[in-house]
């Protein structure tokens, strides 16, 4: 009993808090409203959680003598002492708004405000505090929080639902929710490997978090900030072009160190900058803390409205400050959705300049532990060290008890028999089937998107057919079957073909088909689009389309060998024939007399078949080759996330004169493509092909090298690294040496944001230079200048260039060329 007395006498005279275990509490500000995301940390280390949106914190310790440091960005510090022995105890605290005192420095009306000193200060001492930790471990949990404020009901006359009970009556609700515990290493300049040991999102317990530590790396001592375009750093090496300053106010932190708070104010309002506060220690002239936002015109991402990014720093040792937390919070606005979210994160643990064992960095910088998604509510309630709200805890219970009905033969049966309903307007829109439990999926394609023109078939419709089956329920392995017939209305012929694919996983990407057929196709599939063509041939009575019969059967083989290395390889053998125009028929002149452009490749004058019918087995195999390719690997599947390399393609083509082929090549290319970031300056990319043909004994003009042309006004802008706008489709086609190289630069607003009263259209100048060359055409240059990104918000699918072509002895040609930017698949 002497000894307890001496100990309650003890904590009474020193101010001391008693208590084992958990801490929890909440944290507020003087007039009662909680301080959310704010942080606490074990004084002198960096063991320390952060505070819920509500406030509410918890924080788990072993026994031993603590000093608590309380944290919120424009409050005073509140140091408490603690000592851990036995038992848990409820710690509300009241943080104190801080004094920013400026009295002490005078400013003459004319003289420069004095944040430009410190920011220069702290310029200077950038590149060392970038460079000043070799390496680094560290553990970190982040949670992830979406939540709709707003959603229409229907968009484009379609019931858009409650996103399977997520929203409320006011269409309000947690449409995402996860959790996320990873070990973090780090080895200086840029390279990480993070291991997630434990993933939980809300009403899936099959998926895994998207969170990443190593993407949250929001380093302001880089001189850019990657977030949709590189955005400069407050305090990067030519920031004082950029922004403006003002020192708010300086205070003491328990240290005694006098921190700066600075306002960034950007010089621009469409540059890629941040707008907001940094906080720097003075004389050490090191990032404090972060209070800095961006918005759309800053990123370039129509979407976004705001994204604010909160960074608190704690001191490890000597001038080591690392990064204790940091919250993500953003708002996005698109189409009646208005989303609020953050990714909240704690980092704790370090160890300082680890050595790394030599192979211990691989090109796998992401793993995900196989049971990693399996961790029981027991485990979360105890390494949680951010606690759930309370509208988070219900969602969670919520959506695990939706998950089993979600899941069940009942509820997918009952969802199937309403949308499986045909209606008859079904003919002419499309219909599918589903029986989603036993992951069998029938869709019908709707014929009035399939008819198309061409002076050969007339017009053309097909049936369209697709049958899918699943195995598991991330889509992994799969097969389908696609049935295909087509009619042409003209030359009265039934064409079809069908293909069976079967996709074996998705670690290593392997899938195989065999397809078979009789139909008709063009010379160089890529020359011109059937729904294009159409345009042209009814309305100008120009038919840019030139085909010829196939009857085939093909397998074709595809697979990553090894990470970087990938297979693709293709048998077909086909009976080829030559087509001719069976209509002359246009919206301009009816059936008159006067004729399309022949079916001919070559000249549109002549009407004669083009070729002798043959047959044909080729034999296709192509290698790309990607070094140092990064990836992130999950228990059942793998995510390429690319490299700083180029990409190599090795393409080898071959005629077999055996079985009655009666070609007999051999054609090799080899290919260079890459993109190339180039800061502020935008981005530049390029492709170049070259190759030839070893041997050229049976050579049809079918199996020459063609090369993308366009004899109109529209293209695709996905194309435009593969392609000449101003070329005949197959006047370059050569069965000899061949080279080709595209380059194009994307200044992603660098130019049209220094353009008075224009910059808010938000318009991109885009420019380039395509080359190719073969034996018999000689040299042949092309040139274009364009602005891109037209259009109004998100909606921005159009672009315009003027395009110059040359060849030598030749006239100068040019036009003006539109652009479709058709997102990829």
């Amino acid at each position: 009993m002497k000894h307890l007395t001496l100990l309650s006498f003890l904590i009474c005279c020193f101010g001391l808090e008693t208590f084992a275990g958990e801490i929890s509490g909440v944290i507020t500000s003087s007039n009662g409203e909680p301080l959310p995301f704010a942080s606490i940390y074990v004084r002198g280390t960096t063991t320390g959680t952060n505070a819920n949106q509500e406030g509410r914190y918890t924080l788990e310790l072993d026994e031993g003598d603590y000093e608590l440091v309380y944290q919120y960005i424009g409050y005073k510090e509140l140091i408490k002492s603690v000592v851990i022995t036995s038992g848990d105890l409820l710690l509300n605290v009241t943080l104190e708004p801080e004094s920013y005192e400026l009295s002490q420095i005078v400013v003459a009306a004319d003289a420069e405000d004095p944040a430009y000193r410190v920011i220069r200060e702290a310029i200077k001492k950038r590149k060392y505090y970038r460079e000043l930790v070799e390496s680094y471990n560290c553990d970190v949990y982040i949670k992830g929080n979406q939540k709709l404020l707003d959603a229409p009901e229907k968009i484009l006359g379609q019931e858009i639902g409650d996103f399977g009970g997520s929203l409320d009556s006011n269409r309000q609700g947690i449409v995402y929710l996860s959790e996320s515990v990873s070990k973090l290493y780090y080895e200086r300049p840029n390279t990480f490997k993070e291991v997630m040991i434990s993933s939980k999102v809300s009403g899936n317990d099959n998926g895994f978090s998207f969170n990443q530590a190593r993407l949250a790396n929001f380093n302001f001592y880089d001189n850019k900030i990657d977030i949709g375009r590189p955005n400069i750093s407050p305090i990067a090496q030519n920031a004082l072009l950029f922004y403006e300053y003002k020192l708010e106010g300086v205070f003491y932190d328990k240290d005694g160190r006098l921190i700066n708070k600075i306002a960034v104010i950007p010089k621009k309002e469409l540059d890629p900058v941040f707008r907001g506060y940094i906080y720097i220690t003075e004389d050490l002239w090191n990032i404090h803390s972060t209070e800095l936002y961006l918005t759309k015109d800053a990123t370039k991402i129509p979407v976004l409205d705001t994204l604010q990014l909160n960074q608190v720093f704690v001191p490890v040792k000597e001038d080591i400050w690392m990064m204790l937390s940091q919250t993500i919070r953003f708002r996005i606005k698109v189409i009646g959705f208005d989303v609020v979210g953050y990714f909240t994160g704690v980092t704790s643990n370090y160890e300082i300049n680890t050595d790394y064992e030599k192979g211990f960095f691989t090109n796998e910088v992401f793993t995900v532990e196989k049971e990693a998604n399996k961790k029981d509510t027991v485990y979360w309630n105890e390494f949680r060290p951010i606690p759930l709200t309370e509208e988070e805890r219900l969602d969670y219970i919520k959506k695990d008890s939706l998950q089993i009905v979600w899941k069940s033969k009942e509820y997918l049966d009952s969802v199937d028999r309403k949308n499986n309903r045909f209606k008859p307007l079904s003919i002419l829109t499309g219909y599918s089937y589903n029986r989603s439990y036993k992951k069998k999926y029938l869709e019908f394609e709707p014929p009035l998107n399939t008819l198309q023109f061409n002076a050969v078939q007339g017009f053309n419709l097909a049936l369209q057919f697709s049958y899918r089956k699943e195995f598991d329920d991330i889509r992994s392995q799969w097969f389908s079957l696609e049935p295909e017939i087509q009619y042409g209305f003209s030359d009265n012929n039934f064409r079809g073909k069908a293909r069976f694919t079967f996709n074996f996983n998705r670690t290593n990407f392997t899938r195989f088909y065999v397809e078979g057929g009789h139909i008709a196709t063009q010379y160089n599939p890529n020359a011109i689009t059937p729904s294009l063509n159409t345009g042209y041939a009814l309305f100008g009575k120009k038919n840019y389309m030139k085909l010829y019969e196939k009857t085939f059967g093909k397998a074709w083989f595809r697979q990553e060998v090894v990470n970087g290395i990938f297979l693709i390889t293709s048998l077909e053998y086909a009976n080829r024939s030559a087509l001719q125009n069976t209509t002359n028929y246009s919206f301009r002149g009816g059936r008159s007399e006067v004729p399309h452009n022949s079916n001919h490749p070559l000249d549109p004058t002549n009407f004669d078949l083009f070729f002798e019918e043959h047959q044909a087995l080729t034999f296709n195999l192509s290698l790309r080759f990607r070094f140092n390719q990064k990836y992130l690997k999950y228990p059942d599947r793998k995510f390429i996330m690319g490299s700083k390399l180029p990409d190599i393609w090795l393409h080898y083509r071959r005629g077999i004169p055996v079985l009655g082929g009666d070609t007999d090549f051999d054609r090799l290319t080899f290919q260079v493509r890459d993109n190339l970031p180039m800061g502020l300056f935008g981005t530049s990319r390029f492709n170049v092909e070259g190759g030839w043909f070893l041997t050229d004994a049976e050579l049809p003009f079918i199996d020459l090298k063609h090369f993308n042309g366009n004899q109109t006004i529209f293209a695709d802008t996905r194309f435009y690294r593969n392609a000449f706008q101003l070329l005949p489709y197959y006047d370059y086609s050569t069965g000899s040496r061949f080279l080709q190289a595209h380059f194009e630069h994307h200044f992603d607003g660098f130019l049209w944001n220094k353009l008075p009263g224009l910059k808010k259209l938000g318009f991109q100048v885009v420019g380039g230079f395509h080359y190719l060359r073969t034996p018999e055409q000689g040299n042949y240059y092309e040139a274009n200048i364009g602005i891109d990104n037209i259009g109004w918000k998100i909606f921005r699918f159009l672009r315009v260039d003027f395009f110059a072509g040359f060849k030598p002895g030749e006239p100068f040609q040019h036009r003006f060329l539109i652009g479709l930017n058709i997102p990829n698949n």
